[in-house]
């Protein structure tokens, strides 16, 4: 009886840090999609695009780790050597070309080297990720219209469970569904080129965090310094909402799926 008990609590508290980890990356790819567009698209809008984007991307990485911690490597240190040589700062745009460009580059070599990976399942995720997107943010947009505007770190904190909880529970559908509409190379292809992207963003917000003159234009700069003011409250807000999601489905006895 000991025994059964220990093993549901550690059941418990790793579903609940699997969940929190996977809100914290859901949460931080939000705020930079949503920031970055801040001043391009309405407010509303603005949530339902960053939600299906932090869902396709999220989705995106976990399609192979692998791959993902290649990538991130290869992409961190050809940036790193475009921002020292340019003495007058580096710009947004070109950072997140160079990365998507030869993140994809990569993915699709793994996808020709590798055809038998979990990376000929990135096409059904990519599907999940983004209905998960498009139905999440609903909710929210309908409390938009109710009660007036809402904070933006509440609307992550709610907005995150349910896109993770919807395409967690979806995805296995997607995956058997749609996993043969790509071949594994244009696979590898989109997801290299995801994560490329999403490295990007997040070494131009170190690298604005640790030497603002490293980015070439103020308005970059502000960005990065509007990142790091939401950054705490949302991703920690949203870790510990699905910390608790996780720890709930352990104890409902939701089965894992092998994605």
């Amino acid at each position: 009886m000991i025994q059964q008990r220990s093993r549901l609590l550690e059941d418990a508290a790793f579903r609940g840090i699997i969940w929190a980890f996977t809100g914290m990356i859901f949460s931080f790819l939000f705020v930079l999609l949503g920031e970055y567009i801040r001043d391009i698209v309405p407010n509303l809008l603005r949530i339902w695009i960053a939600t299906i984007g932090a869902s396709v991307l999220t989705a995106l990485l976990y399609s192979s780790m692998r791959l993902t911690v290649v990538i991130a490597n290869f992409v961190f240190i050809a940036l790193m050597m475009y921002v020292l040589k340019k003495p007058d700062g580096a710009t947004l745009e070109p950072l997140i070309l160079i990365g998507s460009g030869l993140g994809a580059l990569l993915g699709a070599l793994y996808g020709w080297q590798d055809k038998q990976s979990h990376i000929c399942r990135a096409d059904g995720k990519i599907v999940a990720g983004f209905i998960a997107g498009i139905l999440a943010a609903i909710p929210v947009l309908l409390l938009y219209f109710v009660i007036g505007e809402i904070d933006y770190p509440w609307s992550a904190m709610m907005i995150t469970p349910l896109a993770i909880f919807i395409y967690v529970s979806s995805a296995y559908w997607f995956v058997n569904l749609c996993h043969t509409l790509l071949s594994p190379i244009f696979d590898g292809l989109l997801v290299g080129c995801g994560m490329g992207g999403i490295t990007a963003l997040i070494f131009v917000s170190m690298a604005g965090s640790f030497s603002p003159e490293a980015l070439g234009l103020e308005y970059h700069q502000e960005f990065v310094q509007r990142i790091y003011h939401m950054l705490g409250p949302i991703v920690s807000g949203s870790a510990a909402v699905c910390f608790l999601v996780g720890v709930l489905r352990s104890i409902f006895h939701v089965r894992w799926y092998d994605l």
